[in-house]
């Protein structure tokens, strides 16, 4: 708990504690049960336990926030209030300058409690008026003083020796009734005007506070309201010499109250923070818009505000995570917080303020949740620009297919035609007898046979009919020559996308060549499908199974001719059970890419 505080602030702390330890063990020992309480009857052994304990809760209270708050005087000053509150009544029966000690310090502990009060949690006053209140409270102990230098029996008012010839009064400078009553009278005025003015300032803070501050102060200023009404209500009866023995019990009890409403609102606080956490797990599944409603609710701001930068320099323009324009300054009195990269959080300087470790938080959980969806925006720009690449390049592959088979068709197939136009026409001007004619008869049928294989080699780049008549008619040409059993099942109501049309006949083809090199005498069935906007082309057999699309060359390039088109390729082939290649296609894609 301790390890937030500077070495010397740990010493200070350490030695507060055993003070504190030190002053509460020693008071049934110094009291002696030698004082009266304020109805004039003695002490018991029960009250002094429950005021020595109750100003033990004070300092414990002090210490918590000492130790969480190092950088607020609020914790330092409720130990100090203690150490003065269990002070008061050492050795009073046998020193004059005790006994005045214990009245002045009651002085004294009310004006570090109010201190206490208006510096709490930051530990310092937030307005002008607070600050000239802590200014003015602090001369009230001077008018005591006053009094006392002219009043010998000063402290007897408030604590009577049991045993007759108390102390003499050591600051006796003068014995004056006039200048007595005078003194006294101002003090009832400042104590008066002090108590009132505290009720207006902690009223006036409550107002000012925002939801999350409210969250971990209002409990302590509640609370902190209470002695100070009990104290004007004393002053009021002690005046018209009314009865106060029930109002010292009123005081003690109200008074430590506060203490464990500090607690309280430090509990409140931590509970804020895990909100930080739960803000985190539900943004991993909400969208990054639910990034500033949910700051806003954690900071208690509805102000907050996310500006994600466009651009830089005088005319830098923002953004909110969900894209509309952000004016910065978006009001006048914002605070900006960088949280790196340049996105600013607005809010109220006071946001920060009122608990730095929940802030601190909050903007941790804002720049993680920014990196996360950065990164994700970054990867999914990434995987988009690697899948339009890989289709250009599919598009680039299939313009070259379609360039070469015109190539080939317009360019050697017709030269080859014609050639074999020429032979016939020469062998028909030879006699059959002529050793020429065999010879001419052999070059025709080696021509005939060159001819069909290159229109195996123009068919295999991209078939004419595939492009003229659509997948299904290619497909069932397909089935015509290859040498195994297919069945061939399904329809197509409507032609896909020629990148879809391509990637499917080339599944069907490839399939059926694994079919019939590997398994020659299985039987296979192509289905084409279509529903919902996509095409499903599955070719079963019920060969040996065993295919790798890993092992060969085949099946990753088909792959990755389906995954440019935009679908998915998937093998199944288990040992002795056939082999099942489907491949899910888009009928038709929104997102053209053109090839360079």
């Amino acid at each position: 708990m301790l390890s937030r505080l500077a070495p010397s602030a740990r010493a200070a702390w350490i030695t507060g504690a055993a003070a504190t330890i030190a002053l509460a063990a020693a008071q049934p020992v110094t009291f002696h049960l030698d004082l009266y309480g304020a109805d004039n009857r003695p002490i018991t052994v029960t009250s002094l336990t429950v005021i020595t304990a109750g100003r033990t809760v004070v300092a414990v209270g002090g210490l918590v926030a000492w130790a969480r708050r190092p950088d607020s005087a609020t914790g330092p000053l409720l130990v100090v209030w203690t150490l003065v509150s269990l002070s008061a009544g050492l050795g009073l029966h046998a020193s004059g300058a005790l006994l005045v000690w214990s009245y002045l310090s009651g002085v004294i502990s009310r004006v570090v409690y109010a201190y206490a009060l208006l510096t709490y949690p930051d530990g310092r006053p937030e307005t002008v008026g607070e600050r000239r209140y802590l200014r003015a409270v602090a001369a009230i102990p001077l008018l005591w003083l006053g009094y006392a230098a002219v009043t010998p029996s000063a402290g007897i008012d408030a604590v009577t020796c049991r045993r007759a010839g108390c102390p003499a009064n050591p600051l006796l400078l003068h014995e004056s009734a006039t200048a007595s009553r005078a003194f006294w009278a101002a003090q009832f005025v400042a104590a008066l005007t002090g108590a009132v003015w505290l009720l207006v300032l902690l009223f006036r803070r409550y107002r000012r506070m925002s939801t999350s501050r409210r969250r971990a102060s209002a409990p302590v200023l509640w609370a902190a309201a209470a002695p100070v009404v009990v104290f004007m209500t004393g002053v009021l009866l002690d005046t018209w010499k009314a009865p106060t023995g029930w109002l010292y019990w009123a005081d003690h009890l109200t008074i430590y109250t506060v203490p464990l409403a500090m607690i309280v609102g430090l509990l409140a606080s931590r509970l804020a923070r895990a909100d930080v956490a739960a803000l985190l797990v539900r943004l991993r599944s909400a969208p990054v818009d639910d990034l500033r409603p949910g700051l806003a609710q954690l900071l208690g701001d509805s102000d907050v505000q996310i500006a994600i930068p466009l651009s830089t320099g005088d005319d830098a323009r923002f953004v909110d995570p969900a894209g509309r324009p952000v004016t910065v300054p978006a009001a006048p009195g914002l605070a900006r917080t960088d949280i790196g990269g340049g996105v600013l959080l607005l809010h109220h300087p006071t946001t920060r303020t009122e608990d730095p470790a929940l802030f601190d938080a909050a903007v941790a959980a804002a720049r993680l949740t920014l990196d996360n969806v950065r990164l994700a925006a970054q990867v999914r720009a990434q995987l988009a620009e690697v899948d339009a690449s890989r289709e250009r390049l599919v598009r680039a592959g299939d313009e070259e297919r379609r360039r070469l088979e015109r190539d080939l068709h317009d360019g050697a197939q017709q030269r080859l035609i014609g050639l074999g136009m020429a032979l016939r026409s020469a062998r028909d001007a030879v006699e059959d007898t002529s050793p020429a004619a065999a010879l001419l008869d052999d070059a025709t049928d080696q021509l005939r046979q060159s001819l069909t294989e290159l229109r195996d080699l123009a068919r295999g780049l991209r078939p004419a009919l595939l492009a003229e008549r659509g997948l299904a008619t290619a497909v069932q040409t397909l089935l015509l020559t290859v040498p195994v059993r297919v069945t061939l099942t399904g329809d197509l109501p409507d032609r896909p996308d020629p990148a879809t049309e391509t990637a499917a006949f080339f599944v069907v083809a490839e399939a059926l060549q694994n079919i019939t090199r590997h398994a020659p005498d299985a039987h296979a069935t192509v289905t084409l499908h279509a529903a919902a906007g996509r095409l499903t082309v599955t070719v079963t057999d019920d060969g040996p199974g065993g295919a790798d699309p890993r092992r060969g060359t085949g099946l990753r390039g088909i792959a990755d001719r389906v995954a440019a088109a935009g679908g998915h390729l998937d093998v199944t082939s288990v040992p002795g059970q056939g082999t099942t290649i489907s491949a899910d296609l888009p009928m038709h894609r929104h997102d053209p890419v053109t090839a360079p």
